[in-house]
C-alpha cells in the first residue's frame, strides 16, 4: 500500500496490518525520499487478536530518488498478520516525512530443483523440453539435415 504524502503529517506516518499464510516469506517496508532524520518503525506479530512487537528500529533514505527497503521474516505458523507502524522521530525538533511509504509481503516463488530437475516444470530436463527436443530432431531428419551423417556412418 503506499501511502500519499498528504496522508504522512504528524507524529504517525503509516500504520498497516497485512495478513500472512504458508506462501508468505517475509513483510516488507519501503520508504522514498525521507526527510530529516530516520523513520522510526515497530513490527508487531497478530494472532488471536493479541499483538506482540517482534521488530522495530529506524528506517532511511535521505538521498534524492532513494528507497530503502526492511525485509522482516514472516512466522504464519505463530501470527495470523502483522502490523508495520512508521512514526517520525520525536525526540528532536525537526519533523520527518517520506514520499512514500509500502507495507506489503513477499510470497514464496516455487521453482525447481536445479538446472536438471524436472520438479515444477524448471530446469532443462524436463517434459516440454523433451518433447521440443523430439520434434526438433524429427523435422531435422525429415528434411534431410541428417543425410551427411548417415552417409559418414555408412547407412
Amino acid at each position: 500500500m503506499a501511502v500519499p504524502a498528504v496522508a504522512q503529517s504528524g507524529t504517525e506516518l503509516a500504520d498497516k496490518e497485512v495478513t500472512v499464510d504458508g506462501e508468505t516469506e517475509s513483510v516488507y517496508l519501503e520508504v522514498t525520499n525521507t526527510s530529516g532524520d530516520a523513520l522510526n518503525y515497530t513490527v508487531y506479530g497478530i494472532a488471536d487478536g493479541l499483538s506482540t512487537e517482534v521488530d522495530s528500529g529506524t528506517i532511511s533514505s535521505a538521498d534524492e530518488n532513494d528507497t530503502a527497503r526492511q525485509t522482516f521474516t514472516a512466522d504464519s505458523e505463530q501470527y495470523d498478520s502483522y502490523r508495520v507502524v512508521v512514526t517520525e522521530d520525536e525526540s528532536d525538533s525537526d519533523e520527518e516525512s517520506a514520499d512514500n511509504i509500502e507495507i506489503g509481503t513477499t510470497v514464496n516463488q516455487s521453482g525447481g530443483g536445479g538446472a536438471f530437475a524436472g520438479v515444477g516444470g524448471s530446469g532443462l530436463i524436463n517434459p516440454t523440453n523433451g518433447l521440443i527436443a523430439v520434434v526438433v530432431l524429427a523435422v531435422s531428419y525429415l528434411a534431410g539435415l541428417w543425410d551427411p551423417v548417415k552417409e559418414r556412418l555408412g547407412a
